[in-house]
């Protein structure tokens, strides 16, 4: 089997990441651990693993709410009168923070029980999901309210890995660490019918209230999990801020356009690649980035990911101003998509075995970029092509994910791997969160059709961009 294929998959994936990676660092099947976890009693072991299904089931629900809130904006929107560009603000800013999240919580595990670590994640998700429906008519309170939730639930979207490559008999891991991918799949589907049934038939404010069910799972966290702790413990706060604000600063100025915010880009970025190379604290070093092929594999994680998020997040806007569809059609209109993955991600062993990295990305850069231009090149149009669109759409970012990922780790030494694989999971997350502030953008100046043939477009270019830069550094 592929040594990634076990990594969750997908638009807003969790990482397990620290200074210095150690086992529980690397979430694949294939290293998730050097050596077998601590040795426990019969009777421990048999507590340590009854924990997994709440956790999963926990990690599962996290995904879900996730999910459900990135279909839902057009109705916020609607409600608050809002534009497209500035209720984009909800699902940007949640990216941001789990992917910066993921990065907080595994550190954090190093000398903080995971059991503690989660039991705050279910407080800062009750108390997020609180403030946005009481304040659900001041957009600027929902977007602090999603901060504080999406803070909550990146515990849940982390943690679950680094339990099961810490706690469990390394021959259990491969399967666990499995399910973990299946439930992010399942994720899209619930999350999907979830937002636009509740948005329609009750509000979507409403979904506020979902989270709150994670409480139900705080006496079962507070009884199978354990209260060990290990030695070290360093969050490299200072890179994790500027990576936010580079990030910050690229989608303020999409939205805004204005020649300051490049200016605080400049100095942000800078500012961070003078940090990495002089700090030994830093979450990565500047070695990473003097690694020609690290560096053009981010490239195109980059620019893809930012047209994945920017056509989901357009998706049900289309729709919806096209063809008058209400939210609960729009994403039924998704899950042919979403299964489509599932189907596409439970395949790839056997296309690992057919095509080698490269191929297989190339035709996925290829396949995506037809999918999103086609529909706006065809001189009529149907729902059914949108459908047939995201199938395809879908499909391909399943199959790309994994040779994608094995390229950048296989260019990076083993004992690095983790560090690696949380940057580049966060990087993933960075540019769905601008590329639906672009999109957006896009979309309150250009007719639809254009604003498809532009990612469509965009897509290609990375094509070829991969085909020029992996020609220049090894043979992948």
């Amino acid at each position: 089997m592929n040594k990634t294929q076990t990594i969750q998959q997908g638009t807003n994936e969790s990482v397990i990441n620290s200074s210095e990676p150690s086992a529980a660092d690397i979430p694949t099947a294939g290293n998730a651990a050097e050596s077998e976890p601590n040795v426990y009693s019969a009777a421990e072991a048999r507590r340590l693993k009854q924990a997994v299904p709440v956790i999963l089931l926990f990690f599962l629900f996290a995904l879900v709410i996730d999910n459900s809130f990135k279909l839902v904006s057009v109705a916020i929107a609607q409600d608050l009168h809002l534009s497209m560009t500035t209720v984009s603000w909800q699902a940007t800013l949640a990216g941001l923070i789990i992917g910066i999240g993921a990065v907080v919580y595994a550190t954090l595990a190093d000398t903080v029980s995971i059991k503690k670590l989660l039991v705050t994640g279910i407080v800062l998700i009750c108390i997020g999901s609180v403030i946005g429906y009481v304040f659900r008519h001041s957009f600027p309170l929902v977007l602090l309210a999603r901060v504080i939730q999406t803070a909550g639930l990146a515990s849940a979207e982390t943690l679950y890995v680094i339990y099961v490559t810490k706690y469990l008999p390394r021959s259990e891991q491969k399967l666990f660490l499995g399910l973990s991918t299946s439930s992010y799949s399942l994720s899209l589907v619930i999350g999907a019918l979830a937002g636009g049934y509740i948005s329609t038939y009750l509000n979507w404010s409403a979904l506020f209230l979902v989270p709150l069910v994670s409480i139900l799972l705080l006496p079962f966290i507070l009884k199978f999990l354990p209260n060990e702790q290990s030695s070290r413990s360093r969050i490299d706060f200072a890179g994790l801020i500027l990576i936010a604000s580079i990030a910050t600063a690229v989608m303020l100025y999409i939205s805004d356009f204005n020649w300051l915010y490049l200016i605080l880009f400049a100095a942000a970025a800078g500012l961070f690649l003078a940090y990495i190379s002089r700090s030994k604290r830093a979450f990565i070093g500047i070695e990473f980035f003097r690694n020609r092929r690290f560096i053009s594999i981010l490239v195109i994680v980059f620019i893809m990911y930012s047209v994945q998020l920017g056509y989901i997040f357009l998706f049900p806007f289309l729709m919806q101003k096209v063809y008058g569809l209400e939210l609960d059609k729009i994403s039924l209109l998704l899950v042919p998509g979403y299964i489509t993955a599932v189907i596409v991600g439970a395949l790839s062993g056997g296309i690992a075995k057919k095509l080698s990295n490269r191929q297989a990305v190339s035709l996925a850069l290829l396949l995506i970029a037809v999918s999103v231009a086609l529909p706006g090149l065809l001189p009529f149009s149907s729902p059914i092509i949108y459908v047939l669109s995201m199938m395809i759409f879908a499909g391909s970012f399943a199959l790309m994910y994994a040779p994608l990922l094995d390229s950048c780790v296989s260019s990076i030494p083993v004992e690095k791997a983790g560090t690696a694989i949380g940057f580049y999971n966060l990087m993933i997350n960075v540019a769905a969160s601008i590329g639906i502030t672009y999109t957006a953008a896009m979309t309150e100046a250009l007719p639809f059709r254009t604003v498809l043939v532009i990612l469509g477009a965009v897509s290609l270019a990375a094509l070829l961009l991969y085909t020029l830069l992996m020609g220049r550094t090894q043979k992948v």
